[in-house]
C-alpha cells in the first residue's frame, strides 16, 4: 500500500502561491523606481526579494525537518537573544538610523530587523515556557505575571524603535498564547483595561500617531498632508474595478502611493488586478488560517498546539493588518504583508514559521500512524 506523503502538500501550495504572487507584485511596483535611479537596477528589489526567498526555503526546509521539541532545550537563550537584537538597535555604527527611526542591525552589507526576529522568538519562548509551568498560570503573581513583564518589555522596546505595527502585534500573539496557555480571563480583561491608558497616550501625546488616527477618520481635512497617503490608497483600490488595470500598469505606484513595495503593496495588487486579484490574496490568508488552526487541533502534544496557533496568528493577524489598512478599515501602522511585501527578515521569519508549523504536521501523522498521541 502506497504511504500518504508526510510533507502537508496544501499548506505548502498555499504559501508558494503568496510567494509568487509577491516577487511579481514587487516587480511591477519597484521598477518605475529603478528607471529613475541610475545607480540601481530597474528590478532590483525582485531581484533581492528572490535572493531571500532562496535563502528562506532553505530555512524553510531545515525547520521542517528539525523536530520542534527541540526548541524546548533554548526557549529562554531564544527570548534573551531577543531582547538583547532589539537593545543593539540603538547602539552607534551596529544599529541603522533612517529618518529617526531605529530598526536594523548592519553587518556590512547584510542588515535585519530584530522586531521580526522578536515575533517568532516570542512565539517559541511562550510555547515552551507554558507548557513547561503550565499549572502555574493560573497564579497572577507566579503564573501570570512574569509573562506579561516579557511581552511588556519587548513590546516597549519595539514601541520606541518606533515601530507600532510590530509592537501591536507581538502584544496581540503573546496575549492569544497566554490565553490558549491556561491563563484567567479575569486577569486578561484587567491587564487590558490598565492598558488603555498608555496606549491612549502614546497615540494622543505622540504627533505623528496622532495624525494618523485623524487622516483615517477625515483624509479630506488634509489631502495633501496627513490625509494623502488614506486617500491615494482609497483611489489605487477603487481604480482597479473588478479586473484591474493590468500588470505593471497601475499609476498610484508612481510616487504617490508611499513604500508601494512594502506596506501598500496590496493596494498596487488590487490597482492592476482588481476585485478578483485582491479576493485570492484574500482566499489564500483565510485557506492558510483554516490550515494552521487544523494543524494546532491535530498537534500531538499542547506544545506542537501553541506553537501553531501562534505561528498561524502571527501571520494571519499580519496580513490582516496591512490588508485593513491599504482598504483605510484601519489606521496606518506598518504593518507588512506576510510573503508578499518586501523585506528579507520578514520573509526569513515568515518561513521559518511555515517550517515549524510544517514539522508540527509530520509529526501529527507519523504519531497518527503509529497510533500514539502526545
Amino acid at each position: 500500500m502506497r504511504k500518504k506523503p508526510q510533507v502537508d502538500c496544501f499548506l505548502l501550495i498555499v504559501v508558494s502561491l503568496l510567494c509568487i504572487i509577491g516577487v511579481l507584485a514587487i516587480f511591477s511596483a519597484g521598477a518605475p523606481f529603478g528607471y529613475i535611479d541610475d545607480n540601481a537596477p530597474p528590478y532590483g528589489w525582485a531581484m533581492n526579494q528572490l535572493k531571500w526567498l532562496g535563502l528562506g526555503v532553505l530555512f524553510l526546509f531545515f525547520a521542517s525537518r528539525l523536530n520542534y521539541h527541540f526548541y524546548k532545550r533554548f526557549d529562554r537563550i531564544v527570548i534573551l537573544f531577543v531582547i538583547l537584537s532589539l537593545l543593539l538597535v540603538f547602539v552607534p555604527k551596529l544599529g541603522r538610523q533612517i529618518r529617526g527611526v531605529h530598526r536594523w542591525i548592519t553587518f556590512g552589507s547584510f542588515q535585519i530587523q530584530p522586531s521580526e526576529l522578536a515575533k517568532l522568538g516570542i512565539i517559541i519562548y511562550l510555547s515552551c515556557s507554558l507548557v513547561r509551568k503550565k499549572d502555574r498560570i493560573i497564579s497572577f503573581i507566579g503564573g501570570f505575571l512574569p509573562y506579561l513583564i516579557i511581552i511588556s518589555l519587548i513590546f516597549l522596546l519595539v514601541m520606541i524603535e518606533p515601530d507600532l505595527g510590530s509592537a501591536l502585534i507581538i502584544a496581540g500573539v503573546g496575549f492569544v498564547l497566554i490565553y490558549a496557555g491556561g491563563a484567567k480571563i479575569s486577569h486578561m480583561l484587567y491587564v487590558a483595561a490598565l492598558g488603555i491608558l498608555p496606549v491612549y497616550f502614546s497615540i494622543s501625546k505622540i504627533g505623528y500617531r496622532k495624525n494618523r488616527i485623524i487622516a483615517f477618520l477625515n483624509p479630506e481635512s488634509d489631502p495633501l498632508g496627513i490625509g494623502f497617503q488614506p486617500l491615494h490608497l482609497k483611489m489605487s483600490i477603487g481604480a482597479g474595478g473588478l479586473w484591474g488595470m493590468g500588470p505593471g500598469k497601475g499609476n498610484e505606484k508612481l510616487f504617490y502611493l508611499p513604500t508601494p513595495h512594502t506596506d501598500s503593496i496590496f493596494a498596487v495588487i488590487g490597482e492592476e488586478f482588481g476585485f478578483i486579484g485582491t479576493s485570492l490574496i484574500v482566499l489564500l490568508f483565510l485557506i492558510f488560517t483554516w490550515r494552521g488552526l487544523k494543524i494546532a487541533k491535530r498537534a500531538p502534544d499542547e506544545l506542537g498546539k501553541l506553537l501553531a496557533i501562534g505561528l498561524t496568528c502571527l501571520i494571519s493577524g499580519q496580513a490582516l493588518i496591512n490588508m485593513g489598512v491599504a482598504t483605510v478599515i484601519l489606521p496606518t501602522t506598518g504593518s507588512a504583508l506576510p510573503f508578499i511585501s518586501y523585506g528579507g527578515s520578514s520573509l526569513l521569519t515568515s518561513l521559518v514559521a511555515i517550517g515549524i508549523l510544517l514539522n508540527i504536521s509530520k509529526q501529527s501523522k507519523l504519531n497518527k500512524r503509529n497510533g500514539t498521541r502526545g
